[in-house]
């Protein structure tokens, strides 16, 4: 395993307009398969600089590198691009559509214009054992309990490539067992080279 850290942050600074001084001079280092957790009170700044390293926001200040190489990360477009994805406390999913449909949304494998459907399920139906993350992939999201969603949007990011998982206070929303459930998942995507920050 080479020594460089998969992803660093250096001397990252975001002000808000008014004066807000959100993150001051943050220096991150976060090593390959691992489970980093970024820790602090409300306000400490933490949200700001999960959405920084998601493109969401723009620092004013310092650099973001992966894998040794300087990036600039203008738009969750891009960080995706990069291989960088993040779940929200607040889900994104459509909660008429399936699992399957939710995940592969956006970048949906097609036969001509319609949605191939069977490949979609039988595509992330794989993802989803493969990353032990058990999941109906035929059952519309808006059925699931909220443990099951968080599992689709962490699938929706595997699906886009995601190597780097930012999972933004994801015990918030989960009952204690869901939680076990979560951590099980973590211990199995840092097995497979997925790395999380927490």
């Amino acid at each position: 395993a080479s020594m460089t850290p998969f992803l660093e942050a250096i001397g990252i600074d975001k002000i808000y307009p008014g004066g807000v001084h959100a993150n001051k001079g943050i220096d991150l280092s976060v090593a390959h398969s691992t489970v980093h957790a970024v820790v602090g009170e409300n306000g400490a700044g933490k949200s700001t600089l999960m959405k920084i390293l998601f493109g969401v926001e723009q620092p004013n200040a310092g650099e973001i590198r992966l894998d040794g190489t300087p990036i600039t990360l203008h738009s969750p477009r891009a960080a995706i691009a990069a291989g960088i994805g993040m779940v929200f406390q607040h889900f994104s999913l459509v909660p008429s559509f399936t699992v399957a449909e939710n995940v592969v949304l956006g970048v949906a494998p097609r036969t001509g214009l319609q949605l191939d459907r069977k490949k979609a399920s039988e595509t992330v139906r794989e993802l989803a054992e493969r990353f032990r993350l058990p999941v109906d992939v035929d059952v519309p999201v808006e059925q699931l309990p909220v443990g099951q969603q968080q599992r689709v949007e962490i699938l929706k990011a595997l699906y886009r490539g995601a190597r780097l998982l930012i999972l933004d206070e994801p015990t918030a929303v989960l009952a204690p067992q869901e939680v076990v459930e979560l951590f099980a998942a973590v211990r199995s995507l840092t097995s497979q080279g997925r790395t999380i920050l927490f």
